[in-house]
């Protein structure tokens, strides 16, 4: 699997799992840290960025918190 079939895969998860549902958010950010890893991405770069962003935006997050709030605790295993 490359890293936007990933990407996606985490975006469409994050979509079809409520993120106040149980565990969900720990599993999202779990993928999420592992496409980090594995594609060799850091915190601050811009491909996390965007990753954070279409995540966030895909899965209508924003009804349930504030993006920095998202971006802190996807990023907490990170930094």
């Amino acid at each position: 699997m490359g890293k936007n079939e990933f990407l996606d895969y985490i975006a469409d998860y994050a979509v079809n799992h409520e993120w106040q549902e149980a565990n969900a958010k720990e599993q999202i950010r779990a993928l999420f840290v592992s496409w980090c890893l594995v594609f060799c991405i850091d915190a601050d770069s811009k491909d996390c960025d965007r990753a954070l962003q279409v995540i966030y935006w895909r899965a209508a997050l924003e009804n349930f918190l504030e993006y920095e709030e998202f971006e802190n605790y996807m990023l907490e295993f990170l930094v």
